[in-house]
């Protein structure tokens, strides 16, 4: 069988993040970095598309491109500099505050998805400006077996007409309880599944922090608990890697259903909790796939 083909659109960036034990400056996020580095181990034909500025260091390329994704649907803008974000985390983690956004090259990016590239078996559009993920749904010539979306309060709150196009284009929506609450105006997850699905999404990926996560189908739902470790470090693209981890896996079922997205989510909970382990992207860099496997039976057997 031919490998699948998956399409990732999604920011690249530098980080500031400072905890109550550590803070680093500078270091390489976004949501295409940690999308990047955990579809990495799946067996599949991986391209991104995304956008970085002159001070965008070579070797984040080449780190980038070790995963096996074809990155020249990278746009390097001479004359700006990389979307910069930087947070600190307060309360245990249980509030993030955003310090300072530069967005940077991210301002006026309009996506270009080449010719040879849009006609992917998935598309992943990550937490980015929905007119982003909209304009990379407009580019496609054939529809994929699932568009996956990722999106934030935010542009929930900022964009909200430009989401919900982009939310009735889509197949799989995952985002946070807070999130479907405010885009249904539900806090019983059941029933701001069922407003979601009735906005166009056939699966709705709901995640509840550490308690885990939520999968509907219409009549159909899937619990599932996080993976419990040690000591959180730092949460920051945790959601990314979830997401990175299911849109992987599913480019290696044979179809997209409740049952093959249901091992999916076991694939994204086990990356996103080695991402919380250590500070920025570092815990995933020598992750191996059985590291990654070794969690997912745990999860599996309920551990």
């Amino acid at each position: 069988m031919s490998k699948k083909s998956l399409l990732i659109v999604a920011s690249l960036a530098y980080d500031g993040i400072e905890t109550k034990e550590n803070k680093v400056d500078n270091v390489l996020g976004g949501a295409g970095t940690y999308i990047c580095l955990s579809v990495k181990h799946f067996d599949n034909i991986c391209s991104i598309i995304s956008v970085v500025g002159n001070d965008f260091k070579d070797h984040d390329l080449k780190l980038l491109e070790s995963c096996g994704v074809d990155i020249s649907g990278i746009k390097i803008e001479e004359n700006d500099k990389t979307f910069y974000w930087s947070c600190i985390y307060t309360d245990g983690f249980k509030e993030r505050i955003t310090t300072k956004t530069e967005l940077n090259v991210m301002t006026n990016f309009n996506p270009v998805i080449p010719i040879g590239k849009s006609n992917p078996d998935i598309l992943l559009l990550g937490n980015l400006h929905p007119e982003i993920q909209l304009s990379a749904i407009n580019q496609l010539k054939n529809k994929p077996s699932a568009i996956i979306l990722d999106t934030m309060n935010y542009w929930i709150e900022n964009f909200w007409e430009t989401v919900k196009e982009v939310i009735s284009k889509v197949d799989i929506i995952s985002i946070n309880d807070e999130e479907s609450e405010m885009i249904t105006g539900h806090k019983d997850l059941r029933k701001a599944a069922s407003v979601l699905h009735t906005m166009g999404p056939k699966y709705v990926i709901i995640k509840k922090g550490k308690n885990g996560a939520e999968l509907f189908n219409y009549e159909k739902q899937y619990v599932t608990g996080a993976f419990e470790v040690e000591k959180v470090i730092d949460p920051t693209g945790a959601g990314d890697c979830f997401i990175g981890g299911i849109s992987g896996f599913l480019s290696l079922s044979d179809e997209i259903s409740f049952e093959s997205i249901k091992s999916a989510i076991d694939y994204g909970t086990s990356l996103a909790s080695f991402n919380v382990e250590a500070m920025g992207n570092k815990n995933l860099l020598n992750l191996s796939m059985n590291d990654v496997q070794t969690r997912v039976n745990k999860l599996q057997i309920g551990e």
